[in-house]
């Protein structure tokens, strides 16, 4: 028995499975993709590592990514006070993280209300820890590129530019200590604003939504300009999973999910050591494209991607990460998806990599998240934001052979006041000319 368990030890060491590990400093190839099974979760390996001869890992080392004081602070200042209602709706929260999860959110707490595996209630609690996660005042991102690809990538079917900004209203720490909210008595969670500028068949194309702080009382308000129909068409909730301008992305895809917390079943499935390119140095679209001109092809694909040209497999640094891993179950039998795993990471929450089975129980789209830590992009408005930018975002559709890369690395935590941010989310943007 002895010869025989060695003979097994030998085999799985061979073949990496059970002691798959890297250090700082490897390089992860085709040749020995062996050395990261398991920490690229094994629902992904196939799409990812497994024969992709042009894999490029470059490991690093895993860093801190500390959340702002003022998150902190809030999140000790109202710990305990927030609780699930009756729907799986979130029910008394102010501001900072939910239910304390992360080590130092329990820390800060001094363990009052840790969110601890026994809890019933811990998927859908996490869930909320994701949804409040510290975003500073939000996210503007000036330039953006995306790519539309068809056959695994093989087919270029388009390339289109804009500019996207998400700024929050409500549940705001780094208001504190006078406010959480933007603009006294709001009503709204945020507001999003996308705007497609290039190329020009889809110049124009815009799209608003208000996610609102009751949203059980009111649902979302989604508003879309179409240009070839010249007029601006409302989204109702029941397409919020419906594709986007044609892409394989979803409104409720955005951010990993972005959709109603309480329409969904989540099991928590534990915290595992995954690898993810939490703080990519590289330039990438657009920040090589000098002031505000619109990039070319070759600006675009100046930074490899793969696989199917849209995955973060080729020249991206990658470090371990403790994550949060959860099953998400939609309870609308009409949703696209009938079980999606979703991976954040521990600390900050930031969005990692899912994947979704569409209704027959087959894999369907894969979804990846680049990060890029704003204490090191070098932009002023960055800086003491301690936020992780969302510097490129992807979904393969490895159903059906389809792929979406969106670029955005000039991405910032730039601060817009109330009355700003009240003109530029207004509904009659969506009717006049584009910038």
């Amino acid at each position: 028995m002895r010869t025989a368990l060695f003979a097994s030890l030998a085999l799985m060491a061979s073949s990496g499975a059970g002691f798959a590990d890297v250090k700082p400093g490897d390089v992860v190839t085709a040749a020995n993709a062996g050395e990261v099974r398991g920490l690229v979760p094994d629902e992904l390996a196939q799409y990812t590592i497994e024969n992709f001869p042009e894999l490029e890992m470059t490991i690093v080392a895993t860093e801190d990514y500390p959340v702002h004081p003022k998150y902190v602070e809030a999140t000790v200042k109202y710990a305990c006070q927030a609780s699930l209602g009756a729907k799986g709706e979130l029910v008394n929260y102010v501001a900072g993280q939910p239910f304390p999860f992360s080590e130092w959110a329990k820390t800060a707490t001094q363990h009052r209300c840790d969110l601890t595996p026994d809890d019933p209630q811990i998927g859908t609690k996490l869930a909320w820890n994701f949804n409040f996660r510290w975003q500073a005042g939000g996210t503007h991102m000036p330039h953006t590129g995306q790519s539309f690809w068809r056959g695994k990538g093989d087919n270029t079917w388009k390339i289109a530019q804009g500019e996207y900004r998400r700024t929050y209203f409500s549940h705001r720490a780094d208001l504190l200590p006078g406010t959480t909210d933007l603009v006294p008595g709001t009503k709204l969670e945020f507001a999003e604003y996308n705007e497609t500028t290039a190329p020009f068949d889809m110049r124009g194309q815009r799209f608003l939504v208000y996610r609102y702080k009751n949203p059980l009382e009111k649902d979302d308000d989604i508003w879309a300009y179409v240009p070839s129909l010249r007029r601006v068409r409302r989204i109702v909730s029941s397409e919020r999973a419906d594709s986007l301008f044609g892409t394989d992305f979803t409104f409720e895809d955005l951010y990993l999910f972005s959709g109603h917390v309480w329409e969904h079943e989540w099991r928590y499935q534990g915290d595992p050591t995954v690898l993810a390119p939490m703080d990519s140095r590289r330039t990438c679209f657009p920040l090589n494209v000098p002031g505000s001109q619109l990039g070319d092809d070759a600006q675009f694909f100046a930074c490899k991607f793969g696989p199917y040209r849209a995955l973060p497999f080729v020249g991206e640094t990658w470090q371990k990460r403790t994550t949060v891993k959860l099953e998400q179950t939609p309870k609308s039998p009409a949703h696209p998806y009938s079980r999606r795993i979703l991976w954040y990471d521990k600390e900050t929450f930031s969005p990692l990599m899912s994947i979704a089975w569409d209704r027959d129980a087959k894999p369907y789209r894969v979804g990846w998240y680049v990060g890029r830590w704003s204490e090191n992009t070098g932009n002023a408005s960055d800086q003491g934001k301690f936020v992780n930018h969302m510097a490129a975002s992807m979904v393969v559709n490895v159903r059906d052979q389809l792929s979406n890369l969106f670029l955005f690395y000039s991405a910032n935590a730039q601060s817009f006041g109330a009355a700003e941010s009240l003109k530029y989310f207004d509904t009659t943007r969506l009717k006049t000319e584009g910038r």
